[in-house]
């Protein structure tokens, strides 16, 4: 069974922004079928208006990784579950945390320092680990290892 990752705008921008980034060596993972790639709808969305305000000349690389990928997008949450996300964390983040934890991924990669990493308690909320890309491909080191050993 593939490591399910769910990317943020923030991860995905990173990953079209920067080809040498952990963000671009996860989906190239993902491209190999090693993971799987998990976003909502949101997520493409946002990525794609960043990109078009902050680096348009990125906005081709981005939408030919979407055509590599074998993405999963996930169900929209209903309003009950984003408000019950809104008790965790910033309103504007209410709605992805609902989709991570309804769509019960192994990893959430995102690089928001101020608002979503070092959250243990959301960690918890979401019952998924929570870390930028780098520290998702520490993870899949890790499970690789363990596969290996058992």
């Amino acid at each position: 069974m593939r490591i399910r990752l769910f990317f943020d705008s923030s991860g995905l921008f990173a990953a079209s922004y920067s080809s040498t980034g952990g963000g671009r060596e996860l989906l190239r993972l993902a491209i190999q079928g090693r993971v799987l790639v998990l976003v909502s709808q949101e997520v493409l969305e946002e990525t794609i208006r960043n990109l078009v305000r902050k680096a348009p000349e990125k906005v081709a690389a981005y939408k030919e990784l979407l055509v590599l990928l074998d993405l999963e997008v996930v169900c929209s949450p209903t309003k009950a579950e984003v408000s019950e996300a809104e008790e965790h964390v910033a309103q504007k983040d209410a709605p992805i945390i609902a989709a991570i934890k309804k769509s019960q991924v192994d990893f959430f990669v995102n690089l928001d320092k101020k608002h979503l990493l070092d959250r243990p308690n959301l960690a918890i909320y979401t019952s998924t680990i929570i870390g930028t890309p780098q520290e998702a491909l520490e993870y899949l080191r890790g499970e690789e290892g363990n596969k290996q050993v058992t």
